[in-house]
């Protein structure tokens, strides 16, 4: 009888290939974080996925978890396709572009300024989260890991000076959609710090199966939650008066 691991690694290497969806009550839940994340990378393996970015967070229980961003990788104006019927949410975010490696040192935590030190820029970018799971409003979220934490595609937007990952909270999310304004508030970032998340799966207290390395991407966690965009069309996304960007959704 196949693994858990080999179960969803199937489910989900099929519905990525097809831009399709899996019937999340379907498929069985990993028994926790390690196992969701041997899903990731067994998909990512399976794909031939390569490791060009991460989206990191950290899960209720303090658990640092990070989700592969594959792609696609696109540029402001470009257009994201969904699968069809698939819910897409847009998040603002801050992300950085690693100039040096952050390898794992369990003897030696990596500080927050080490962390910068290994940054050539942060810069505006806007997510598209895109599950493979159909149905996934309430998944567990060791299954929501295994998807790739839903990550769906990425839009890099302007560079922004480094000051912006202490005073982020001065400046206001704006998401509209064909004109119609569906987020305006100001940014919020749940663990305060942007860096907070990167930092704790840097210093994650085992071995896993990805790497932070120089010319990656890293984004650090929304700082609007995740705006559903109730149909396909123009989005526009502002961080206050610092940049905007815009994108298509079909």
């Amino acid at each position: 009888m196949p693994t858990t691991t080999e179960t969803l690694r199937d489910a989900l290497v099929a519905a990525r290939r097809a831009h399709s969806l899996v019937e999340m009550a379907s498929q069985p839940v990993p028994a926790g974080f390690d196992e969701a994340l041997g899903v990731q990378a067994a998909v990512a393996r399976e794909l031939g996925q390569q490791q060009a970015g991460w989206k990191v967070m950290i899960a209720p229980d303090g658990t640092a978890l990070a989700g592969l961003m594959a792609g696609p990788y696109l540029a402001p104006g470009d257009a994201y396709v969904g699968a069809a019927d698939s819910p897409l949410l847009v998040e603002i975010e801050l992300c950085l572009r690693l100039s040096g490696d952050l390898p794992y040192r369990p003897d030696q935590p990596w500080t927050r300024a080490q962390l910068l030190d290994r940054c050539d820029s942060v810069f505006l970018g806007i997510e598209i989260v895109e599950s493979r799971l159909a149905n996934w409003t309430g998944v567990p979220l060791p299954l929501w890991v295994a998807d790739a934490v839903g990550h769906g595609g990425y839009v890099i937007g302007p560079d922004l000076d480094a000051s912006i990952l202490d005073d982020y909270a001065g400046h206001g999310c704006f998401v509209s959609l064909d004109g119609e304004t569906l987020y305006e508030k100001p940014a919020v970032h749940n663990n305060g710090d942007p860096l907070v998340p990167v930092l704790a799966w840097a210093n994650r207290p085992r071995e896993a199966f990805f790497d932070l390395r120089a010319g990656q991407i890293v984004t650090t966690g929304s700082l609007c939650g995740g705006v559903l965009a109730p149909g396909k069309g123009e989005i526009i996304t502002k961080l206050g008066s610092l940049a905007q960007v815009q994108l298509t959704l079909r």
